[in-house]
């Protein structure tokens, strides 16, 4: 019987430590299980978030250009029809009748320069032609000759030119964030940078304005704001870092894997 007794507590002492292990290991699984469960959620609604603010950007640049398609190149391409058709009422008049065709062509080469301001900007030519480095020299030394706000761009030791898509987002995202800054932050002083650290092209775009707190332009009543950004650096597979707040300058820096 002392014997039984001896089986049954040692079967017992050591099937303690199992069941507890087996337990342990059943919590631990389902923890780990619901952490991932619950890092897929958070992770689809910001690839959600991400999405409705690309769709959102692509909806107001398609309706920038629908604008200016129809205010400005509508309206002359009428004009312009208009002129053609007074042409032909005075075939018996020359010189009315060449006053009109110079109207005529003066109003073609409207049209023509307003087509060629819209082709640059979905596509800047300087960008096209000869790279990120030259194009945002370009666009610095203008913003600040328009502006009179010092605006700066400094480089490494940069010479290659880079993937058109990562050049178009970097750019374009100089270009918002300069655009931020000389709307909202009273910034003097606008500083991009362009550098390779390790293997990260990296882009800094620092002003010493008035700052902003970022959840408030986050908010969906101020409109796409920073996602509208953050959207754009996703779609190349980069990571945008924030160092903002109220009463101080900003500084953003975005990081692409090259």
């Amino acid at each position: 019987m002392n014997e039984a007794k001896i089986i049954i507590l040692g079967t017992s002492a050591i099937l303690l430590p199992v069941t507890v292990i087996i337990i342990f290991v059943i919590f631990y699984s389902r923890r780990q299980c619901f952490q991932r469960e619950k890092l897929e959620r958070i992770e689809e609604n910001h690839r959600q978030e991400m999405l409705e603010a690309s769709v959102a950007s692509q909806e107001n640049v398609r309706r920038q250009i629908g604008g200016d398609l129809h205010d400005e190149i509508g309206t002359l391409l009428s004009a312009t029809r208009m002129s053609l058709s007074q042409v032909t009422k005075y075939e018996d008049n020359p010189a009315k009748r060449k006053i009109l065709l110079n109207q005529t062509q003066e109003l073609l080469n409207e049209t023509l320069n307003n087509v060629r301001r819209l082709s640059k900007e979905l596509m800047p030519s300087t960008l096209d032609e000869f790279g990120l480095i030259i194009a945002l020299k370009d666009f610095t030394e203008k913003m600040t000759e328009y502006t009179g706000v010092m605006v700066c761009f400094s480089q490494g030791e940069l010479l290659e030119v880079f993937d058109k898509k990562i050049e178009l987002v970097l750019y374009r995202t100089a270009q918002e964030l300069v655009n931020n800054a000389l709307k909202h932050a009273k910034a003097s002083v606008i500083s991009i940078q362009l550098q390779v650290k390790q293997n990260d092209l990296v882009l800094q775009v620092s002003d010493n304005g008035i700052g902003f707190d970022l959840m408030e332009v986050n908010q969906p009543n101020r409109g796409i704001g920073i996602k509208n950004i953050e959207s754009r650096i996703n779609v190349i597979k980069g990571k945008i870092k924030f160092d903002v707040e109220k009463g101080r300058g900003s500084s953003f820096e975005v990081s692409i894997t090259l």
